[in-house]
């Protein structure tokens, strides 16, 4: 009878991972799978192969491709969230000029993050990840900041109250569209700035 074949050191069973290491190593993988390969190429047998383990492992804690990419792309979110917060944290005061530069550092700091994780960012805003239903991206951090931003353009009075209501959806709409037409090379890095200005005086904040 032969001797039972040998895995590999590189290789670990489920039991080798304390509770919950192996569903955050499989997201750390999946992500660095789509930084390298863009997300059209990942798979769970590609990322069970890449942390070690069998592809019954991960089914374990994502039935199907798209709860690995659910998993993945809460915890994006989650990253550029703290991107943002570590960047506006940077810019303190209650003046208008503080406020206006809190909403630009938000504006940049989100390209920034899609043009030096363009594949992620491909993943995230790019038809793989479920889009979120109207009302429930009011939980999310990063859209928070920006309803604390524009409140703050308010309250100082950068912006009107009859352009409050159009912030979010002006904001971010402009600042996506932008960050893809750059990160898909339709548009050069340097318009970036230019759009934030355009940003600024559409929304009356060139005023102060």
């Amino acid at each position: 009878m032969s001797s039972p074949a040998v895995l590999p050191s590189k290789r670990f069973s489920r039991e080798n991972y304390h509770h919950g290491d192996l569903q955050v190593a499989l997201i750390d993988a999946a992500i660095e799978l789509v930084r390298k390969t863009g997300p059209d190429h990942l798979s769970l047998r590609a990322v069970a192969e890449q942390v070690g383990v069998s592809p019954s492992a991960v089914y374990h804690y994502f039935p199907d491709k798209d709860a690995l990419i659910s998993g993945v792309g809460d915890k994006l979110f989650v990253d550029l969230a703290t991107m943002q917060r570590e960047a506006l944290s940077k810019v303190p005061g209650k003046s208008a000029k503080a406020a206006k530069l809190r909403y630009r550092e938000l504006g940049r700091t989100y390209f920034r993050w899609a043009n030096n994780e363009p594949n992620l960012f491909r993943l995230m805003f790019g038809g793989f990840c479920k889009v979120q239903k109207k009302g429930e991206h009011v939980a999310d951090e990063a859209f928070i900041m920006l309803t604390n931003c524009l409140d703050d353009l308010l309250a100082t009075g950068v912006i009107s109250i009859g352009m409050r209501k159009y912030g979010e959806l002006l904001s971010w709409s402009a600042v996506q569209g932008a960050s893809t037409l750059i990160v898909e090379g339709h548009l050069p890095e340097e318009v970036f700035e230019e759009l934030l200005d355009g940003l600024e005086i559409a929304m009356g904040a060139g005023r102060k």
